[in-house]
């Protein structure tokens, strides 16, 4: 009886931020109304970072070498 009562005690703290944290992501009450009215702006940065990588992988289509090549002692 008094393991399972010790093993409420430590879970409760866990669950009690497991629902709190449900609770929040369900109602959007972390970020709020502003974000997404307004939209994401790094939105153009990332999209213009994932462009650039793109495009130099299709124009070497293969990953840079390390700069350690080879067995060193």
């Amino acid at each position: 009886m008094t393991v399972i009562l010790a093993f409420l005690i430590l879970s409760a703290p866990f669950a009690l931020a497991a629902l709190l944290s449900w609770a929040s992501h369900r109602h959007d009450a972390i970020r709020g109304h502003l974000i997404n009215q307004f939209g994401d702006p790094d939105w153009y940065r990332v999209q213009h970072d994932a462009d650039a990588a793109r495009t130099r992988f299709e124009q070497t289509p293969s990953w840079p070498a390390s700069g350690a090549q080879g067995e060193r002692r």
